[in-house]
């Protein structure tokens, strides 16, 4: 599969998740069990990172699926 620079549709079926809940609960679901693989430090900044990527993600599929 060849895929194009700057065309967001092509990332469309990689998506393993339905909803944005599905996907924060996989991510309690993980952190729950790698929690101690982190330093506190580590940990603030990985949700705040989680939480942006996921915002941010989650915005541009509902594009893709506004304009299929």
């Amino acid at each position: 599969m060849g895929m194009k620079s700057g065309c967001i549709e092509q990332f469309k079926e990689f998506s393993q998740f339905s909803s944005l809940k599905e996907f924060n609960n996989h991510m309690e679901m993980w952190m729950v069990q790698h929690k101690a693989d982190f330093s506190k430090g580590e940990l603030i900044g990985l949700k705040r990172l989680v939480r942006f990527a996921a915002k941010a993600s989650w915005h541009l599929q509902c594009q893709i699926w506004h304009h299929s």
